[in-house]
């Protein structure tokens, strides 16, 4: 029996707020930009969760950690969290051996924390838009 670890992923719809849809809708290109910055912000939750809850010996895992741009489009952005994968035995530390229990910090850095990273990149959003509404 295998483990295949996929990207988690953090999806986010704008609700509650007819007003902030009806915005992010009309501006076109400029959109991306704001919802880039909505995704850097949850993205910042998950990093620092990451980074606190790596397992250390040498500290090259932990330090290696990253926020990255990833995709960008006037209807979604996207951005990565993850370690530097000349760091061959990232893989083994997340999901673990045959001799070795998983430490899933950076799946946990979304799991145990999608409410927060939820708040944050509606809230960001919101505020990026304060100026447009």
């Amino acid at each position: 029996m295998g483990y295949s670890a996929k990207q988690r992923r953090v999806r986010v719809t704008v609700q509650g707020s007819e007003k902030l849809v009806k915005t992010l809708k009309s501006m076109d290109e400029e959109a991306a930009d704001v919802l880039e910055k909505g995704a850097k912000a949850g993205g910042k939750i998950a990093l620092s969760y990451a980074r606190n809850h790596c397992p250390v010996d040498t500290g090259n895992l932990r330090n290696s950690l990253k926020l990255s741009d990833d995709k960008k489009t006037k209807k979604k952005a996207t951005v990565k969290v993850d370690y530097d994968k000349s760091i061959k035995y990232g893989a083994f530390v997340e999901l673990g051996t045959r001799g070795r229990k998983p430490n899933p910090f950076l799946r946990n850095a979304v799991d145990k924390n999608q409410k927060e990273i939820n708040e944050e990149i509606v809230s960001t959003i919101s505020k990026a838009l304060g100026g447009k509404m």
